[in-house]
């Protein structure tokens, strides 16, 4: 018997290295009802200049022009990382996601302080990374400190009308 529970217990740490060890998917590619392609789970930011999504990212990208003005307030937004929930398929997601990495580039904000994650309609990444965050619209953009600790969020769109100006009141932490 005691040679059956050893047995086990080895079997049951050999699967969960398995498990653990297998990589994450990023850049997962869906196909809604629609036919509409969509991105779900983690996506890195070149994906967006794929034919699924060039049109709508390029274009918007390329014609907003960030308010350097309202930049002044952001000179401490590195100190923070940033989360934001998308949905590919949405057109509040296709206009706030490029004008965000036009202002993070503007700024060169550090990529590794960003986890950029598409939803699909349900608002459901493929990984469950929007669980216990509350995330009932998209775009959401969620600005953590460095304990991890939420210090403020832009849903649908920034409240002001500019996203620089909602992420420099997020952290100086000005109410919006």
């Amino acid at each position: 018997m005691k040679k059956i529970l050893t047995l086990s217990l080895l079997l049951a740490i050999g699967l969960t290295s398995v498990v653990c060890a297998q990589k994450k998917v990023v850049n997962r590619t869906i196909t809604g009802e629609d036919g509409q392609k969509m991105l779900t789970g983690e996506f890195d930011r070149k994906i967006l200049d794929t034919k699924d999504f060039k049109e709508w990212y390029s274009a918007e990208y390329d014609s907003y022009e960030v308010e350097k003005s309202k930049l002044k307030g952001l000179k401490n937004l590195r100190k923070y990382r940033i989360e934001v929930f998308v949905g590919t398929w949405c057109s509040d997601s296709q206009r706030e996601l490029p004008r965000l990495y036009k202002i993070l580039d503007e700024l060169k904000f550090p990529q590794n302080r960003l986890k950029t994650i598409g939803t699909n309609r349900q608002k459901k990444s493929f990984y469950g990374e929007e669980i216990n965050k509350n995330v009932t619209h998209v775009p959401t953009i969620i600005v953590y400190d460095n304990k991890k600790n939420e210090v403020g969020r832009i849903v649908e769109g920034p409240v002001s009308g500019y996203l620089e100006e909602d992420l420099a009141q997020i952290v100086n932490g000005t109410p919006l």
